[in-house]
């Protein structure tokens, strides 16, 4: 069903990539009293799923047939958007008052990253083999 959506409207596989990024920007904003509301969360975990999400709705851009050609490539190209979104948020969080930014939260976006790719690749071996994509020529 996606799958015709994105055919028909390819501008909607951007849509979780803009929304992913706007919240992290957005929990990015909040300072450390307001943090305080939210569930603690260790922070290298926390940094680690936000940017294992941003992976994967980055691998959302591409179809499942152009995915499946040279995964590990794609693993590493979402890996490395997320690592430069990583450091454009950093850069953001270091503006933001009682807040810094540090190299280990982009260790932890990068292996996220990485992380989320690799499951996108596991999730789409899965899919093409319990339900192969139709046409070869699918863009």
């Amino acid at each position: 069903m996606f799958e015709s959506l994105f055919q028909k409207y390819p501008f909607f596989r951007a849509v979780p990539c803009i929304l992913c990024m706007a919240i992290i920007f957005k929990i990015s904003s909040l300072t450390v009293e307001q943090l305080e509301d939210l569930p603690h969360v260790w922070d290298k975990l926390a940094h680690f799923c936000e940017y294992a999400t941003l992976a994967g709705c980055y691998a959302m851009i591409w179809t499942r047939n152009e995915w499946s050609k040279r995964q590990w490539l794609r693993v590493l190209i979402v890996g490395g958007l997320a690592l430069a979104y990583g450091c454009t948020d950093e850069f953001h969080q270091s503006f933001v008052e009682t807040r810094d930014s540090s190299v280990l939260d982009l260790v932890a976006d990068l292996t996220g990253g990485l992380m989320g790719g690799v499951v996108y690749a596991m999730i789409t071996r899965i899919l093409n083999r319990y339900d192969p994509v139709p046409g070869k020529n699918d863009k």
